[in-house]
């Protein structure tokens, strides 16, 4: 059975670093370096004429933020993956990479066989992340289902706090002092964030908050 050949765009403006990805892939008889690009015009230039199946793109380029080149490229070769691969995986470099629909993020670190596996996983359709970037995203969800739930039970932001400090173990006397406010105000709030919660005791109130995933 024939066996596709993956044609692959690097993208990055180290030599060095095109070189050592063209002489891995050149390992895997499923994979085909077709073309390298050390800036984003020949990036489009070369993307446009060689439509390759995947794109490995650095986020740093000489005069643009490579993120800036993920629409242009899918605009000129509309099949083809893009894998983001780069040292730099913030969380603001992973959040945008994934706005923008890429089809993976993975660290220049990550082993030879994640950055194979990763162009399989690609071409195939599937989302790949290096492990260093599914900690960020895991983040991220988790930030976003906590923000979510808040709102939906409608917690303020110093109703949080308590229930932070709440789930600390923290006493009134604490939470007073931690808020800068009297134990008679912590008292009160404590009661209106147990209302919202639907329930009577701290416990309840404690377990709810980590059930909800709001702290």
């Amino acid at each position: 059975m024939q066996v596709h050949t993956i044609r692959i765009l690097i993208i990055d403006d180290h030599s060095i670093v095109r070189q050592g990805i063209r002489s891995l892939l050149s390992n895997h008889a499923d994979m085909q370096v077709v073309g390298e690009a050390d800036n984003a015009a020949v990036a489009l230039e070369l993307a446009h004429t060689l439509q390759p199946d995947v794109a490995l793109l650095d986020i740093r380029m000489p005069g643009c933020n490579g993120l800036e080149l993920v629409q242009p490229l899918l605009q000129v070769a509309r099949a083809s993956k893009i894998l983001v691969l780069t040292s730099f995986d913030d969380e603001d470099y992973v959040a945008g990479a994934m706005r923008l629909g890429v089809h993976g993020f993975i660290n220049k670190g990550a082993s030879d066989e994640m950055l194979v596996g990763a162009i399989r996983g690609a071409q195939g359709g599937d989302r790949v992340f290096s492990p260093s970037v599914m900690n960020h995203i895991a983040r991220q969800f988790a930030t976003l289902s906590r923000i979510q739930a808040q709102h939906q039970l409608g917690l303020a932001d110093e109703e949080m706090q308590l229930l932070r400090l709440l789930v600390d173990g923290a006493s009134n006397a604490e939470m007073a002092g931690a808020l800068f406010v009297s134990e008679a105000t912590v008292k009160r709030k404590l009661q209106d964030v147990f209302k919202k919660l639907n329930v009577t005791t701290r416990a309840q109130a404690a377990a709810m908050a980590v059930r909800q995933n709001l702290v």
